[in-house]
This record gives C-alpha cells, structure tokens and sequence, in this order.
C-alpha cells in the first residue's frame, strides 16, 4: 500500500513538472502529511473509545512501518481495545516500533521485559531498552532509570548520583515524578548536597502538577503489570 501510494502521489508530481530529486521529495513529503493526518484521526478515535474506527486508520500504516501506527496498535492489543487482549502481539507491535527508535516504543517493551508480559521476562533487556530511550531524551525513560539506579532494578548497579542525573534530566523536561523525586534528593542529600531552598523549589514543582510532597519516593517500585 505504502508503495503503491507514493508512486501515485510521485505521477501527480510529475505531472506538475521538476526534476526527479525534487519530485521525490515532494511525494515523500505528501505521504508523511497524509499520514500525519491518519494518525491524528486514529488518536481522536482513540480517545473517544472509537476503537474499530481506530484500528482501521492505524493498522495499514502500521503494516507499512509507521513506528507511530504501530505503538498505538501495541496500545490496542494490550489493552483489549477493539481486539481480543494479547500481550504476546502488543509485544511484536512494539519491537517493531523499537527497532526504529521509537523512544515510547522502546520503554513499553521494556516494561514488558521487566514483568515478562508478552515476552520472556529479561531484566538485561529491560535495562538496555529503558537506556537508549533515555538517552534519547524521552523523559518517562530518564526517570525510570533513575528508579533503576536507586534501587539497583533490573541487573542495574546502585548508584544514587547516577540517580539523580537521570531524575534531573526528566525533571528539567517538566516530567512530574522527576520534580518530586528530585525535591527529595535536595531534601535528604540522596545522590547530590542537602539543600532546602532547591527542594522546596522541586516539590513546588511537583505540587504544581498535582504531586504532593512525598519523602517515600526513594523506597518505591514503579509497577507494570498487565491490564
């Protein structure tokens, strides 16, 4: 399909005159809007529980390696959303999106390898996944990480500095839980120099998006289990 509809959007250039590089380029360029536009409607159905109408517009592109169309169908499939539940295919959804370095695909594999949903359970996978989604400055996959090293999860060394950078990344970002975190680092010295003006300023942060200020962050588990 996808083939087929760049060389019809390729003859429609062509037929309006310019040179081959150009004329490629512009289909290219026709193609990713059209399919921006897909995926836009996908996410509006989507979010009104339309799902039949949702894995119409997505599974296409999808099958033709739209590592967006592809998360979304790992969504549907995890979660039973117009498809009978199956981790096993969310999974393979997921992969797929991950080896184009989706970075939201790369921390919904790992999460899978970490419980092993869909998946053999691999703490070494879950770990390297969660890491080039984080270096890749994905703020969910910078968090996590931090949770890793606090904690030493998933074959990771404990390493509470280590900790903090990565929360520090995610919460320059805005990302919630990276605030709060980070707050109480400033407060308890954890991975960086007691400070009670800049924890105050984190937690403040934090309460901003609804997170109140919560000593215990050090001693959680962020869960995933399967819906």
């Amino acid at each position: 399909m996808k083939k087929y509809c760049l060389a019809v959007l390729l003859g429609v250039v062509m037929a309006c005159g310019g040179n081959g590089a150009d004329m490629t380029r512009a289909a290219s360029d026709i193609a990713m809007a059209a399919a921006d536009k897909i995926m836009r409607d996908a996410w509006i159905a989507y979010n009104i529980g339309d799902y039949r109408k949702t894995l119409r517009l997505i599974r296409p592109l999808a099958g033709d390696g739209n590592s967006r169309a592809q998360v979304l169908l790992g969504r549907c499939y995890e979660n039973g959303l117009g498809v009978a539940q199956d981790m096993a295919v969310a999974a393979q959804w997921y992969q797929l999106a991950a080896e184009q370095n989706d970075s939201e695909a790369l921390v919904l594999l790992a999460y899978c390898y970490e419980v092993g949903a869909g998946t053999p359970r691999n703490p070494e996978a879950a770990a390297a996944l969660m890491t080039r989604a984080a270096k890749a400055g994905y703020a969910e996959a910078q968090f996590n990480l931090a949770l890793y090293y606090s904690q030493g999860l998933h074959q990771t060394a404990k390493d509470q500095k280590e900790s903090f950078r990565w929360a520090k990344l995610a919460a320059d970002q805005g990302y919630a839980q990276a605030e709060r975190f980070v707050g109480a680092c400033y407060e308890y010295g954890i991975g960086v120099g007691e400070d009670p003006a800049e924890a105050a300023i984190w937690y403040n942060k934090a309460a901003a998006q609804g997170l109140a200020r919560d000593g215990n962050v050090f001693n959680r588990v962020r869960g995933y289990s399967m819906p």
